[in-house]
């Protein structure tokens, strides 16, 4: 019997809007570092790794002992369905070992992100391996025995099936991410976490001896041929111990020493990780990209200003988690990690967010100090146009208040009985509201003259 098991790892995405709101509400996240530091991981892995690298214990689960799982004995019946057999006649469901087929629910609070892994277990038999490994109808798109297991878990389009066991998963996980992310919502009842069509990076680990070339090359042809861009495999490791083969979507480990599971599930699960996030920073970065241009408040372009530095923060963390894990896997940094580093174009792309976040942090720097200076023109010119107003209304009172009848009476009144002293009153009511309409007049030109 050879046994395989096989891990799936599945990113959980959360709406751009509600990740910023988690990123801004700083005392949920500090509630959280702690929150679940009891829950263990059913992943043997996961376990093993947080043990043994303190610098990684922020990888917490977010299921408790307590907590009821889906049964893997559903996954049983869904193998033995039609749509799910390898090559449309191979039951997989009686070579399942089901008290090994397990799922995590992987969180990080210094990201908030959330990944599902899957790991599912089979005992095949060696006299059956090579039919179940070569089985695949050419009218039958996709139902060899690697996209056959990665059907089970993952959908490719919007009306893809998966299995019933799959599905009672995403449900569960989904809403345990749905409540830690409603804590942090305003009256919103629209969801915001989901799994992404096509998302799910697939690595078999094989337990069997390199030396058993019969077994190994059934395992990497039917990988080879499992894959839609062909001829994309990378050889990372080949020697008498393991054979590491690192393809795009599938990729297989045989060895049948089990520390080699332990030593290379890390890298393969944190690649992925990687991968994924870079990606969906440079998605935010266009979503937030489209906000800026259509923003027209200072105000509104300032709170994007602040959420930018958050996301700094978050890919320089990320960029730091990356190194820390190159030290956590000592040599096999420059011996594994390097080779997948370099195919998936990781470090390029860290790079590359990090530096269009900066530069879109200093885009916003100048579209604030330009919308605060249109501002302060516009205040300029209302401070201008309400002194005109003051002006206007200085002349409409000394009109008023100093007309000739109201002025022979004062003067009368005063003894103001010289013609000279009458002449003198009347031109000055006369050529006041003349002198403050023209200097009213000049005021307007030279603004004008000088409005650049």
């Amino acid at each position: 019997m050879i046994k395989v098991r096989m891990m799936c790892v599945q990113p959980i995405e959360v709406s751009v809007d509600q990740y910023e709101h988690l990123l801004v509400r700083k005392s949920h996240a500090r509630a959280l570092h702690s929150r679940y530091d009891g829950n263990p991981f059913q992943t043997q892995w996961l376990q093993q790794f947080r043990q043994h690298h303190r610098k990684f214990v922020n990888y917490k689960s977010l299921f408790s002992d307590a907590q009821v799982r889906i049964d893997p004995a559903r996954l049983k019946t869904d193998l033995s369905l039609p749509d799910f057999r390898v090559g449309g006649e191979h039951d997989l469901s009686e070579y399942l070992i089901p008290e090994e087929t397990v799922y995590d629910l992987v969180f990080d609070p210094r990201f908030f992100n959330f990944v599902l892994v899957y790991e599912l277990a089979f005992g095949l038999p060696d006299h059956k391996l090579g039919q179940i490994l070569t089985a695949d109808q050419t009218d039958v798109r996709q139902d060899d025995f690697y996209n056959t297991l990665r059907r089970l878990m993952v959908k490719e389009r919007d009306d893809s099936i998966i299995s019933d066991w799959a599905s009672g998963i995403r449900d569960q996980v989904l809403e345990q991410v749905e409540e830690i992310c409603r804590a942090e919502r305003r009256r919103n009842g629209k969801k915001v976490a989901s799994i992404g069509n096509n998302s799910g990076n697939i690595t078999v680990f094989v337990d069997a001896p390199v030396s058993n070339e019969r077994v190994k090359n059934l395992f990497l042809s039917c990988n080879a041929n499992a894959e839609r861009l062909l001829g994309n495999r990378t050889t990372v490791v080949e020697n008498d111990k393991v054979h590491y083969a690192f393809f795009s979507r599938f990729h297989t480990i045989v060895s049948d020493d089990p520390r080699y599971y332990y030593r290379y599930a890390p890298i393969q699960y944190h690649i992925q990780f990687i991968w994924f996030y870079v990606r969906y920073y440079s998605e935010i970065m266009e979503v937030l990209n489209h906000h800026v241009m259509a923003l027209n408040s200072r105000e509104r372009i300032g709170s994007k200003r602040h959420v930018i530095d958050e996301y700094i923060n978050k890919i320089e963390q990320l960029k730091m988690h990356n190194e820390n894990f190159k030290l956590a896997i000592e040599s096999d940094n420059s011996a594994v990690y390097a080779k997948i580093e370099g195919k998936w174009n990781i470090e390029s792309s860290l790079a590359n967010a990090q530096s269009y976040v900066s530069f879109f942090k200093d885009y916003l720097e100048r579209a604030y100090i330009r919308k605060a200076e249109r501002a302060s023109q516009r205040q300029n010119h209302i401070l201008f146009v309400i002194s005109c107003i003051q002006i206007l209304g200085l002349i409409s009172i000394w009109s008023d208040y100093l007309g000739l009848s109201k002025l022979q009476s004062a003067i009368l009144g005063a003894d103001l009985s010289h013609q000279s002293a009458t002449n003198w009153v009347l031109h000055f009511n006369t050529w006041l509201p003349i002198a403050l309409f023209v200097s009213l007049i000049a005021l307007v030109v030279f603004a004008y003259i000088k409005r650049d």
